[in-house]
């Protein structure tokens, strides 16, 4: 068995046990439910911390090995939206059909669309639901109206758009853990209910009840602001840097300190997103005798293993000698002090 490299013998701190009858019998004046979280929560972070060395070549091979078959899930998802778009625009102009108008203003979803281009892609969804908002809203207040019938040929289509939704959506979702694939998965898991909810509101309407069209029509429309919305205000957390969990930079710090004997202190440690995945920047002291050759080289091949990390965009690693300064004169102050 391969020796596991753990200098701060955190192994001994992990519980095997964490099951409630035994924290009960452990801890009979605790709460054995928030003992529970605690202790799973400690043993997940000491499994990462332990598991540091092999995550970037684990990760690599892993990709390496079912990179194929992410390319297909991505590029045969794509290929099949754009075409369900296509054919679900023609079921909506040949029925006139509110619902199913809506259903193909959804048929893009947020595949592939990180960051910046949510955002302004959020604009134009806003900018459909809000149209379909109105569109549906007159159709009510005009009341019921001669329309055309609705034909076979455009339901077949739907139902076919539905079929190919699923039949992608059970494929992703053997692959749903890499972060591509799992976009077209939530997708089409939504697409899915999208289409079949106008589908029936669209057939009932046109057979039964009239208004039945325009509000699915409306119901979806909602569905799509709101999801655009809520998914735009989530990228713009990611832009203006928001900070990363308090388990990651626990783990950048294990890494830092751990990574050579050299290095005596983690002085700083900060993450925070630059879109998708993080910045991070890390100031170590090092010994000031330590010569510049090797400060450099500790300096910089703990910025290439930070790197390696799946979440990590770019890393910064900074040496100081000592850490009795004020990291605040590093950098010119944000705001100009009054005196």
């Amino acid at each position: 068995m391969e020796e596991v490299n753990d200098p701060f013998n955190l192994t001994s701190r992990r519980r095997e046990d964490v099951t409630k009858e035994q924290i009960k019998n452990d801890y009979p004046q605790g709460d054995a439910r928030l003992l529970r979280n605690f202790y799973t929560r400690q043993n997940k972070l000491i499994d990462q911390f332990l598991g540091l060395d092999d995550e970037e070549r684990a990760q690599a091979e892993e990709e390496a090995r079912v990179a194929g078959k992410i390319k297909f899930a991505v590029n045969a998802s794509f290929v099949v939206n754009f075409c369900l778009f296509i054919i679900q625009l023609y079921a909506a102009i040949s029925t006139g059909s509110l619902a199913l108008f809506a259903t193909a203003a959804d048929a893009f979803g947020r595949t592939r669309i990180e960051t910046i281009g949510v955002i302004l892609f959020c604009a134009l969804m806003t900018t459909v639901a809000v149209q379909l908002l109105i569109e549906s809203a007159r159709t009510l207040g005009t009341g019921k109206t001669e329309s055309e019938e609705l034909h076979l040929i455009p339901i077949i289509f739907v139902c076919v758009a539905i079929f190919s939704k699923a039949s992608l959506m059970l494929y992703c979702m053997t692959y749903r853990k890499y972060p591509s694939v799992h976009v077209f998965f939530i997708d089409h898991r939504n697409d899915i209910a999208v289409n079949s909810f106008g589908l029936i509101m669209s057939v009932v309407g046109d057979k039964f009840i009239w208004y039945l069209d325009p509000i699915g029509a409306i119901c979806i429309a909602l569905l799509i602001l709101f999801s655009w919305i809520s998914n735009a205000f989530e990228q713009i957390w990611l832009l203006v840097g928001k900070a990363a969990p308090q388990e990651f930079i626990a783990k950048l710090i294990y890494m830092s300190i751990t990574h050579d004997d050299q290095i005596s202190m983690v002085e700083t440690c900060r993450a925070y997103h630059a879109g998708q995945k993080y910045y991070v920047e890390v100031d170590i002291v090092m010994d000031e005798q330590t010569s510049l050759k090797i400060s450099h080289d500790v300096a910089q091949s703990l910025q290439r293993k930070i790197e390696g990390l799946g979440d990590v965009e770019r890393a910064f690693v900074h040496v100081d000698y000592e850490c009795e300064h004020n990291i605040h004169e590093e950098h010119k102050p944000l705001y100009d002090r009054k005196v």
